[in-house]
């Protein structure tokens, strides 16, 4: 970042440490108050610079509009949201790449990671809710008691881990919903992909 300022490069790294902490960038009035700037059109100036160096893009007219563009030095730190994998493709195929999170990748370890999107209520009281993200380490074991994303035929699920000498169980963290149990000879495809390092709420 050797085209950067002090002040440029500080701006940088609290967003990139905002967005990380958060989940979303901040607000100009945040990046102000941070820094100590009296005008809006400081933070303005300093952020109009980092985009036309390839840093980041400004959304107008957005309260967080502000995108981390993962060019110059910030490439591949963001952590991709994978959706429905299909058979036989690796984790972080383009295709199965729905969306990304504006944070640094290695907020959560040195690890490969990416994140899926909870959908409903079956993790609730283990404290992971519908629409939260979660993060996963990739690996393809894991310990029982390990929250786990599994792949079952082209879907991820994210449930408990357990295993014993004739099965694997997968449990909800909410009484309403059985656990899956597979057997030896089991027809069904199943696959860990992660285990679970950290969780993202957006407001």
């Amino acid at each position: 970042m050797k085209d950067l300022s002090g002040k440029q490069e500080a701006m940088l790294a609290f967003l990139v440490d905002f967005a990380a902490e958060h989940g979303f960038p901040p607000t100009i009035r945040e990046l102000c108050d941070h820094f100590g700037f009296k005008s809006l059109n400081t933070a303005h100036f300093h952020l109009r610079t980092l985009e036309k160096k390839g840093y980041l893009r400004i959304h107008p007219g957005k309260g967080r509009g502000i995108t981390l563009s993962g060019t110059r030095g910030l490439s591949g730190r963001k952590i991709p949201v994978v959706g429905r994998i299909a058979a036989g493709t690796p984790i972080l195929a383009l295709e199965n790449v729905e969306d990304s999170l504006g944070m640094d990748k290695d907020f959560f370890g040195k690890a490969e990671t990416f994140a899926v999107q909870v959908k409903g209520d079956s993790m609730v009281d283990a404290h992971i809710q519908d629409k939260d993200y979660v993060i996963i380490k990739i690996q393809d074991q894991a310990q029982n008691g390990d929250i786990v994303a599994a792949l079952i035929e082209d879907e991820v699920t994210l449930k408990y881990f357990y295993r014993d000498e004739n099965q694997l169980r997968l449990e909800s963290a909410n009484p309403k919903y059985p656990p899956l149990v597979f057997k030896k000879g089991d027809s069904r495809t199943f696959k860990i992909l992660g285990v679970m390092a950290g969780l993202v709420r957006k407001k």
